[in-house]
């Protein structure tokens, strides 16, 4: 949990654990002193042994605005806690976070809530071939955004074992 504890100038950690497949699990307050982070870009791309994220993980980085591709690949992902980005209330980018992400079979409701300024949903759950069912909310969320000019383009592509992926797909 301390390894990143003096970097509290940290701009970034891009693709800082990148293809760890043996990474099991991710310490709550890995990132609680970078408050001075601002992207998260492939930062556990391909951590396929990866069950689970702390509710908490982003809670202290609330100038970050970049979450592309943070989660991408990770197949081992069963679920995403709601409160993942609640305090991210600066971020634009949320492209590829969770894509093909197989493993994951929801999707909470609240999930981008805060997320007011993001415009960049782009195959944001792309490939999640194991989501059940498409939140209605994030559906909405959506469509506003694609309303406002921002990109959702293939946001839930490829989610066919989804139970309203019919419903969902056209929005991008």
């Amino acid at each position: 949990e301390g390894l990143f504890k003096n970097n509290v100038d940290v701009a970034n950690f891009d693709f800082i654990f990148d293809g760890c497949r043996g990474l099991t699990s991710i310490p709550e307050g890995l990132f609680k002193n970078n408050v001075n982070v601002t992207s998260f870009f492939g930062t556990f791309v391909n951590c396929r042994g990866l069950t689970n994220i702390p509710e908490e993980l982003f809670k202290n980085n609330v100038n970050v605005t970049n979450f592309y591709s943070t989660f991408l690949l990770c197949t081992g992902l069963t679920s995403i806690p709601e409160g993942l980005f609640k305090n991210n209330v600066n971020v634009t980018n949320f492209s590829k976070i969770f894509d093909r992400c197989t493993g994951l079979t929801s999707i909470p409701e609240g999930l981008f809530k805060n997320n007011v300024n993001a415009v960049n949903f782009g195959s944001a759950f792309s490939g999640c071939t194991g989501l059940t069912s498409i939140p209605e909310k994030i559906i909405e969320f959506g469509k506003k955004v694609k309303e406002k000019g921002g990109e959702v383009t293939s946001m839930f592509y490829g989610c066919t074992s989804a139970s309203n992926y019919n419903i969902a797909y056209p929005i991008t």
